[in-house]
């Protein structure tokens, strides 16, 4: 029942997390086309600046996951870091050129927003992938009360016991074999 509950409450908080990312985005596209406009660029150079800025920094966050090797999660921290930076840059100088102190700050707010809810939205879990894990169980554990362990035996010993078998087997062969031959001689 509180597996539901929590499945519940983190689908709404990534919803309305995304829906802030979501208007941080446009905010602080809104802010990197002013800025654009400032140091000369137009037309499309200026409205699709901020494909370049903000959303590599989103590729980034996505090659961090877990799932991937040491250098992928670098490359992507080092892509986070330059296409945050960038943004901050921007937001903070459309804000600064366009009114001074206080759209400045914002233009700040804006961004280390999307850093937070962004990081809110990669760390849920539900309480059952927080809580301890239960003990590894070991390989020659008893499968149930009662039984012996299970051996598990290095591959040496397998091929010393298969290679002592087959001498048996073959001592065995020449035993059979050198009876019959006394038998049939007789």
């Amino acid at each position: 029942m509180n597996n539901k509950i929590a499945d519940r409450v983190r689908a709404a908080v990534t919803i309305v997390s995304g829906l802030i990312m979501l208007y941080a985005l446009f905010v602080s596209a809104d802010h990197e086309v002013h800025v654009a406009h400032l140091i000369g660029l137009r037309g499309y150079q200026a409205s699709t600046l901020w494909v370049l800025i903000d959303l590599p920094a989103v590729v980034g966050k996505a090659l961090r996951l877990k799932y991937f090797a040491a250098s992928t999660r670098g490359t992507g921290l080092r892509l986070m870091i330059t296409s945050g930076t960038l943004s901050l840059v921007c937001n903070v100088s459309s804000g600064w050129f366009g009114g001074g102190l206080g759209p400045a700050a914002y233009g700040a707010f804006v961004v280390g927003m999307f850093l937070v809810m962004e990081n809110v939205v990669t760390k849920i879990r539900p309480a059952a992938n927080t809580t301890k894990e239960p003990p590894a169980i070991p390989a020659n554990a008893p499968v149930s009360p009662g039984m012996p362990p299970l051996i598990v035996d290095p591959p040496e010993a397998i091929a010393y016991r298969q290679a002592v078998a087959q001498l048996r087997r073959t001592s065995a062969l020449a035993a059979l074999n050198g009876t019959a031959a006394a038998a049939a001689s007789n």
